[in-house]
């Protein structure tokens, strides 16, 4: 027999473990309708993970540390690992939502981070499996990778259940009790367009980052342009860079240059610091926003701050920390008897100065007729 368990059967086994606190293998044999054998191996690969603890005849859950004073003396006391990829960017914000629902429901959080990297966010996964007071895991993984399919594998038969956070499986990958809430990054890079469509732009750039955001975003933009008869090929599109001076320098003389000569009016950059170094050097450079060059952010962190203020695209980050948080407290709580979600949250369209009040006079459309 595979040293996986079945995972419905693993978590079937966790929950009555931890609803009656105790089992009898005679019982509950009977009970999921396989032999004794066949629960006796089931339990000691669960003891092996450090997630009960054997007894004669049966077993029963390992107890998770507590904080005295700070959680609920009734009910479950659950303690969720968490795996992003930045400390810094993007997550914080998703991982202040998850905390805020753990704190709601009397649970503990623990986080740990990753960098981007794949092998560290095996390490840093596993590392939070191994200790026996982990009991969920909330996780954003590196999905892009030749491995990836491995590393889904493995969540899905991890004995713990598991929430993917702003990532969720190519379609063509079958997983069976995974989880996720992730933005819907594409219909956010689609939201843009509409926008500065309606507001009679026709030449519509942008510029992005190489990460799963930006990708998604691209995705977005090309639909929508193609749906209103736009050519994406003949768009000025490039790649910002986070904070690094040369990549921008080019994509200003770039930017200036289409502006100049009638081929770009408005633009779409992620992620906010871009979008407002952006705006600044087209300033410096006599290009007038909006009335020369309507620009729209994706993230909204830093965009109000602007000026003119940028209209940006914004993620829900919060709340999808706070839904995957409470997606996972589910599972916990109701273990394979609750049935897996999978969610996407559509970001918001924050309209200001940047994006409106000018009428895009486009003498030349790129039509996909005309390619």
């Amino acid at each position: 027999m595979s040293d996986h368990l079945p995972t419905k059967r693993r978590e079937r086994l966790l929950t009555l473990l931890r609803t009656r606190g105790s089992i009898r293998v005679s019982e509950i044999a009977v009970e999921l309708g396989v032999s004794q054998p066949t629960v006796r191996r089931d339990l000691s690969v669960l003891t092996q993970r450090g997630l009960i603890s054997r007894e004669h005849g049966g077993a029963t859950p390992v107890a998770p540390g507590r904080v005295p004073g700070r959680y609920p003396s009734d009910g479950p006391h659950w303690v969720v690992g968490m795996v992003v990829p930045s400390l810094h960017y993007y997550f914080p914000a998703v991982a202040r939502g998850a905390k805020a629902a753990a704190d709601s429901a009397g649970a503990r959080l623990v986080l740990r981070g990753s960098e981007y990297d794949p092998m560290a966010d095996r390490e840093q996964i596993g590392g939070l499996v191994a200790r026996s007071e982990i009991q969920g895991l909330i996780v954003a993984p590196e999905l892009r990778r030749p491995t990836s399919p491995e590393l889904l594998h493995w969540l899905d038969a991890l004995p713990i259940p598991v929430v993917l956070v702003e990532r969720q499986p190519a379609s063509d990958q079958f997983v069976e009790q995974l989880q996720w809430v992730a933005s819907d990054h594409v219909r956010g890079g689609a939201a843009a367009v509409e926008h500065l469509h309606a507001q009679g732009h026709r030449w519509i750039g942008l510029f992005g980052t190489d990460n799963v955001t930006g990708t998604q975003v691209a995705v977005g933009w090309r639909a929508a342009l193609r749906r209103h008869g736009l050519d994406p090929d003949r768009q000025l599109v490039g790649q910002m860079g986070m904070f690094h001076r040369d990549s921008r320098e080019s994509a200003v003389t770039d930017v200036v240059e289409r502006v100049r000569n009638g081929t770009l009016t408005a633009l779409i950059v992620q992620p906010d610091p871009d979008a407002l170094a952006l705006a600044q050097r087209c300033g410096e450079a006599g290009i007038r926003i909006p009335e020369d060059l309507a620009i729209v952010a994706y993230d909204d962190e830093i965009a109000p701050m602007g000026e003119p203020a940028l209209t940006a695209v914004r993620p829900a980050k919060t709340y999808v920390g706070r839904l995957a948080m409470k997606v996972l407290l589910t599972r916990l709580r109701q273990g394979a008897e609750a049935p897996p979600q999978q969610l996407l949250v559509r970001p918001q369209l924050m309209v200001r100065q940047s994006s409106i009040g000018r009428a895009a006079d486009v003498p030349h459309l790129p039509l996909l007729s005309e390619a």
